[in-house]
């Protein structure tokens, strides 16, 4: 990949990382503070920090692996595989979210 390629898509990736930052603060305020979000288009992954209410340190999670797909309703990620630093986390995100699709909003379509 060129360097203007990476460029591109390390920006691209800042940008998805600092948007999703902030949904999950807004969906999710009730249980804690996303610190940040790291989002890798290229091995489809993304990692959050998260500051969980009741907690005395931060954990970590991620989306190993998702996928997207467009649909007749447009654009869905499916969410794969899962870690946390927490085992129990790590099972009950898997039981919730794994294998389930979500449709995308269209400013984040377009980016993916």
């Amino acid at each position: 990949m060129s360097f203007l390629g990476k460029l591109v898509g390390g920006v691209k990736d800042t940008a998805l990382g600092v948007s999703l930052k902030s949904f999950l603060n807004e969906r999710f305020a009730d249980y804690g503070d996303v610190l940040d979000c790291e989002v890798d288009t290229k091995s489809n992954r993304v990692q959050v920090h998260v500051k969980l209410r009741g907690e005395r340190e931060p954990i970590t999670a991620a989306i190993e692996k998702y996928e997207i797909k467009d649909t007749s309703e447009g654009r869905v990620v499916v969410l794969h595989k899962f870690s946390t630093s927490r085992e129990w986390i790590t099972k009950l995100l898997t039981r919730i979210f794994s294998g389930k699709q979500y449709k995308l909003p269209g400013a984040v379509a377009k980016l993916l």
